[in-house]
């Protein structure tokens, strides 16, 4: 049986240093498996199920930073760069996983949006007119001030190379060792992860991972739905018989509610040539019903964040359900 393998990818945004963002993607990420699966849980801390995050948060850090230079006085210098404090996000992750797992439904979310102060309508996307949803329509400098770092992902060679780099180097090895991957994918961290898995299924130079391909792509929270987006992706010039990734056994995307990086929160729809041209099989594009994000930050509720996805129950089945599959 192959080894199973799971590789996460992060969002926009300034980030912890690697060691810290890991320690909390990976306490999340098994605790939420602990809410479906004892067994799925096991089998990530035993390490029969591998994990490796890629990680881009330093590049994130130095071109918010750039932009917005007055905010290392919020963050940290180790070694040299600059990071998120250690620390940080502890205590409101701790309120997250206290939250017993039959009080994620609507119900709960409504009442948890009556306690706390609602962030929903200030998320970092929406509060400069869902720019991501709109970065090629909106005008250059709002963007490049608001979201410096996905501006340089989608339009500098150097820059986007760097960040798809820092996916490509764990799933190709991965691939090929011929491991049963998983990619679990979040906002930004989707267009990259998109980007990617067209490249090594159709650039010549990456021929020897043309026929392998990735057991499961889950997306969260993603803008993928959006044409602005599309028309954003590394295949979006490409002719007819070259567009989009073939290398999907299934896709399953789930976005929560008022989450408006996910504003369009369905993608079978959009990616529906991607069946038509047989680069995925009928029925392997799966949206999910909208669930509810309960994490909830030093401002209040946000119902876009990673670690919110990764301790709900509902992506933690699919998650699980995936580990479980011989």
């Amino acid at each position: 049986m192959p080894q199973k393998h799971l590789v996460l990818i992060h969002g926009r945004a300034t980030k912890p240093v690697r060691e810290e963002k890991e320690r909390l993607v990976n306490k999340a990420l098994l605790h939420g498996l602990e809410r479906v699966s004892s067994r799925a849980a096991e089998a990530v801390r035993s390490g029969r199920a591998a994990t490796s995050l890629a990680y881009y948060g330093d590049i994130n850090n130095r071109l918010v930073l750039a932009a917005e230079p007055h905010r290392k006085a919020e963050m940290v210098e180790i070694d040299g760069a600059w990071y998120e404090r250690p620390g940080s996000y502890d205590a409101d992750l701790d309120k997250l996983l206290a939250r017993p797992t039959e009080h994620h439904g609507a119900t709960h979310y409504a009442q948890l949006l009556r306690e706390v102060p609602d962030r929903r309508w200030r998320d970092d996307v929406a509060r400069v007119g869902s720019a991501i949803l709109n970065v090629f329509g909106l005008g250059h400098r709002t963007v490049i001030a608001q979201l410096p770092d996905l501006w340089k992902y989608v339009t500098t060679r150097i820059e986007g190379s760097a960040i798809r780099d820092r996916l490509q180097r764990p799933l190709i090895a991965a691939l090929r060792e011929s491991e049963d991957v998983a990619i679990v994918a979040h906002s930004m961290g989707c267009i990259v992860s998109y980007d990617v898995l067209w490249k090594l299924s159709r650039m010549s130079e990456y021929r020897e991972f043309h026929q392998r391909r990735v057991s499961l792509w889950l997306t969260l929270g993603s803008p993928l739905g959006e044409p602005a987006v599309q028309r954003g992706l590394y295949d979006s010039n490409e002719p007819g018989d070259g567009r989009y990734p073939n290398n999907i056994r299934h896709w399953v995307n789930i976005a929560a509610r008022d989450d408006f990086v996910a504003h369009d929160a369905t993608v079978a729809d959009d990616f529906r040539k991607m069946v038509k041209r047989g680069c995925i099989g009928a029925d392997a594009i799966v949206d999910r019903p909208r669930m509810c994000n309960f994490w909830v930050g030093t401002e209040g509720s946000n119902p876009h964040k990673f670690y919110g996805y990764l301790d709900h129950p509902e992506v933690a089945r699919e998650i699980a359900a995936w580990i479980e599959q011989p």
